[in-house]
This record gives structure tokens, C-alpha cells and sequence, in this order.
């Protein structure tokens, strides 16, 4: 016992936050642990399939199972996170996230601790980990998230990726993929410089993850979360259309150019070729930026922090716990040969990344509402400053212009002259009726089924035909979005009322309707 708080004496304020933050969470409300843990209990009960996606569908099932005041949304996570989940799902709820807790946080230590000796950290530098991450720290624990273990698999495949052992890297590299899917955009640093064998292996292992699955997760399910699931997640459609929190890159341009009558009536500029236009300069600026470091830098824990702060300034949705991952950036700065001052403004750019409060912030004018990505954007800049001199900036700025204009004019999005028919929509709206002149919906929180109606004028009704999730109207589609809908109606010849996730997260209904010309 002795040798090992010899060895992890260093850690002990960092295992002193996470234990602190663990016994806290007994008392807190269950949060996203819900969606691992209802996930892998659908799963070891035979009864997870593509409506588990759905979250009207996965809150009634947990529901019915008597867990009450559960609001729980298990998009976008791989149906592979449900089998990793499925042994917890054993235990009582409280008891599991418990365990999965302590579990991952003796992981994440373990980690750092090796990270440390690998590159030979001066131990004043371990210190401040609990300070600059302590609410990352404290919300992974609190809600229960999987971003200790993720740092774990991705510590374990920069080592190996350090010591060239391909195989053992594309391991944890593809477990960390069917975990959460955005690590599988460092491919790109093999693809980039042309090592196939690293690419193959990578994709052997993510195949025998997936495969793993097949006894109890059907192949349509997966088709499904490709096709359907991951795409709407790739747009940040991951409940409403618009949500200030994520404070990504996306949301930011969308706020900017994207206009909505109820939820972004005040844009820069209506316009969704500028849209699409500033969104892929941005993602291809960030790839042509690896492309070069990826080629012409050596030090692979430089290239490595690199494509994960690309990760977390490509996703388009964000989070605290996420910030985490930022520990490999650290790392490498402390590492660096530059002077005191310099590696203190790093740190306190982190610490204002990992502690600006969201829930203030968002409530400022835009665009100060989103501070917390200028603050990722500086680093993200200033990160890249280490090795600037090694990328060609002039084809850089080409490419993404060239590419950009393209994509903006031939991105021809599926609009549909649509509106929503709510001011402020219930976040999943899943069923409604008309009788007489009342338009009654009902919608779901954590409390379980609610319904609220208001007066709805009409003369006549008449249900419309959906196929292929296509509204028809005198035998001809009137909508081709890609959206899920349901319970199309005609009122009156003049107004067809249906529900729609259209720019929401998979299963987030609302009402929406189009008027007829």
C-alpha cells in the first residue's frame, strides 16, 4: 500500500476531486449515465433495435419498465457503447453508475500516470491538472459520461502509435471508435501519409467490434444508425435545431445564416449557400492544416493533439466532459520548449475553456453567447503556432476557397416551405388530435406524458398518405426533406398539419405545417 501512494502521491489531489466528485454523484440526479445504462439494459433483455433511437419509443420502454422521471435520449451513441453497458445494467442504476465510475476513474489516473512517465512530466505540471480540468472532471462524474474511459484508449493507442506497435494502436483506436465515433478521424494522419497496414488493422479490429455485436444488435439496426442516426448527428441534429450549448462551430453559422421565424429570426444573413459554404472552408481549412502537419511534422505527440483538438473543433456539438481530451494538448506543452509565460497563457486559454459557464454565457447577445468556441478557436490557432512554419498556407487558402464555392453551390438542401406551428415547442412532441375546433398535443419530459391544446379553425379533415417517409398530396409528394414524419393532415384544402424532426435530433417531433397555394 505503501509503494503506491509512493508512486501516485503526485495524484492524489486528482484522486481526491474524483472520489469527492463520485460520493456527490450518489446524491445527483442520474443524468446521461441513464442512456449507457437503459441502452445495455435493453440489449441483455433481447429488445434493442432501430426504435431504441427513437426517444418517445426508448422513454415509454423505460417507462413500462417502472423507472419514472427519466427523460433519456440514446442518439447518437453505437448500438457497440449498449453491449459495453449491458453487464451494468445488472445492477441497480445508482449502484452501476457507482461502479462505472470508480472503474473509469481508477483508468483515467492509471493513464495519466503512464502518460507522465512515458514523457517524463516535471510533477509541478501533474498538480494542476485538477485545477485546469476540475469541471470537466466533475461533470464526467457527476453525469456519469464515458470520457475517462475514451482518455484511457486513446492514452494507450498514442503509445503504441509512439512505439510504432500498429496493431496494438489500431486496437484502442478502433475500441475507442465503437465507443464514440469521432477518433476515427485520425485515419486521416495514416491516409495522409500513405501507411495502409495502419488503416487495415484499424478497420479489422472496428469490424470484429461490430461483429461482436451481431448476436444481440441486428445488421438493420446498424444500417440504421449509419444511415440515419450518425448522419442527423453529423449535422448536430441531435435535439433541437438550434441549442446555444453545444457551442460549436456549426451552431455558430447556423445562428449566423440559417433562418427561422421561431427559434433564429434575428440572422446575419439569410442564406444557406453562405452556410454551407463557411462550414466545409472551416472543415477542409482543418484537414489541409493536418494534411501538412501530418506529413512534415515528426512528433507524433504534437500530430496526435493536434487531429484531437481538430476532433473537438469539428464536432458539432460540445461539452464540457469533452474537454478532457484536451489533456493530450497539455501534455504536449509542457513538454515544450517555450518560455514560462507562454505555457501559462496556454493554461489559462484551457482554464477559461474548461470552467466559462455556460448557462450565463448563452444568455448573452449573440454572438458573446458563444464565447466558450472563440476561446477553442484561439487555442486551436494558437496550438498550431508550434509548427506553423511547416504548413503551406497560400494552397491552403486556395483549396478551402475553391472547394467551398463549389460544395456552397451544388449543396442544394431539401427545403420544404414549412414552418413550425408552436412558438415554444415542447422538446419532443410525439402525438396529437383534433377534434372539433381543439388541437390537442401531447408531448413527453422527465415526468413522464403531458398534452396541452389550444383552438385550431377548420371546416374539414382528411389524412394524408406517407411514403417513404414522403407526405403525398393528390397522389404526389409535396415534401422530399429527409426528415421522419408522422400523422399528416389536410385542413380545410388549404393547410397540411404533421409531426417532423426536420433539423432536430432523430425522434424529436414537433408540429409543423405548410400552407397550400
Amino acid at each position: 500500500m505503501k509503494k503506491v501512494i509512493l508512486k501516485y502521491y503526485l495524484f492524489l489531489p486528482l484522486l481526491f476531486l474524483c472520489f469527492f466528485y463520485g460520493y456527490k454523484s450518489l446524491w445527483f440526479p442520474i443524468h446521461d449515465f441513464n442512456n449507457y445504462y437503459f441502452g445495455g439494459s435493453f440489449l441483455a433483455d433481447g429488445n434493442f433495435n432501430f426504435k431504441i433511437y427513437f426517444p418517445y419509443e426508448f422513454n415509454k420502454a423505460i417507462a413500462n419498465a417502472g423507472s419514472l422521471n427519466v427523460f433519456a435520449s440514446y442518439a447518437p451513441n453505437t448500438p457497440f457503447l449498449a453491449l459495453l453497458f449491458a453487464p451494468f445494467s445488472l445492477l441497480p442504476i445508482a449502484i452501476a453508475k457507482l461502479i462505472f465510475n470508480s472503474i473509469s476513474t481508477l483508468l483515467f489516473v492509471y493513464s495519466l500516470k503512464k502518460l507522465a512517465d512515458f514523457y517524463e512530466i516535471e510533477p509541478v505540471y501533474l498538480l494542476l491538472i485538477p485545477i485546469l480540468f476540475f469541471i470537466p472532471i466533475k461533470n464526467e462524474i457527476l453525469f456519469g459520461q464515458v470520457y475517462f474511459l475514451l482518455f484511457f484508449l486513446l492514452s494507450e493507442c498514442l503509445i503504441a502509435f509512439e512505439e510504432n506497435k500498429h496493431k496494438k494502436m489500431a486496437a484502442y483506436l478502433s475500441l475507442s471508435i465503437a465507443i464514440k465515433i469521432f477518433p476515427i478521424l485520425f485515419i486521416l494522419y495514416f491516409l495522409f501519409r500513405r501507411q495502409l497496414q495502419p488503416i487495415l488493422h484499424t478497420v479489422l479490429f472496428t469490424t470484429f467490434f461490430v461483429l461482436i455485436t451481431l448476436p444481440f444488435v441486428s445488421i438493420d439496426t446498424w444500417i440504421f444508425y449509419v444511415e440515419h442516426v450518425l448522419s442527423k448527428a453529423s449535422k448536430g441534429e441531435i435535439t433541437a435545431a438550434f441549442v446555444d450549448n453545444y457551442q460549436s462551430m456549426l451552431m455558430f453559422l447556423k445562428r449566423c445564416f440559417v433562418f427561422d421565424a421561431t427559434e433564429n429570426p434575428n440572422v446575419l444573413s439569410e442564406s444557406i449557400m453562405l452556410f454551407s459554404g463557411f462550414l466545409m472552408a472551416f472543415k477542409i481549412a482543418v484537414i489541409a492544416l493536418g494534411y501538412y502537419l501530418s506529413t512534415r511534422v515528426s512528433n507524433k505527440l504534437f500530430v496526435f493533439s493536434y487531429w484531437i483538438v481538430s476532433m473537438i473543433a469539428l464536432s458539432p456539438y460540445g461539452s464540457t466532459y469533452t474537454f478532457i481530451l484536451l489533456l493530450f494538448s497539455f501534455i504536449f506543452i509542457v513538454k515544450s520548449n517555450i518560455p514560462i509565460w507562454k505555457k501559462t497563457s496556454f493554461f489559462m486559454l484551457l482554464f477559461g475553456i474548461n470552467s466559462v459557464p455556460i448557462s450565463s454565457i448563452i444568455l448573452e447577445p449573440f454572438p458573446f453567447s458563444y464565447l466558450r468556441l472563440f476561446l477553442v478557436m484561439l487555442f486551436f490557432i494558437a496550438f498550431i503556432g508550434f509548427e506553423y512554419q511547416k504548413i503551406n498556407f497560400k494552397i491552403t487558402t486556395l483549396v478551402c476557397g475553391l472547394l467551398s464555392l463549389v460544395f456552397s453551390i451544388t449543396d442544394k438542401e431539401n427545403n420544404i416551405e414549412s414552418t413550425l406551428v408552436l412558438d415554444k415547442s415542447p422538446l419532443l412532441v410525439y402525438n396529437y388530435t383534433i377534434s372539433k375546433t381543439k388541437l390537442t398535443y401531447f408531448y413527453w419530459d422527465e415526468k413522464g406524458s403531458h398534452s396541452q391544446s389550444f383552438l385550431l379553425k377548420n371546416s374539414s379533415l382528411e389524412q394524408l398518405t406517407l411514403k417513404k417517409n414522403q407526405i403525398f398530396f393528390k397522389h404526389k409528394p409535396i415534401t422530399s426533406d429527409q426528415s421522419n414524419k408522422l400523422k399528416s393532415m389536410l385542413i380545410d384544402d388549404s393547410m397540411i398539419l404533421y409531426l417532423s424532426d426536420s433539423k432536430r435530433g432523430i425522434g424529436f417531433f414537433t408540429l409543423r405545417k405548410i400552407e397550400l397555394n
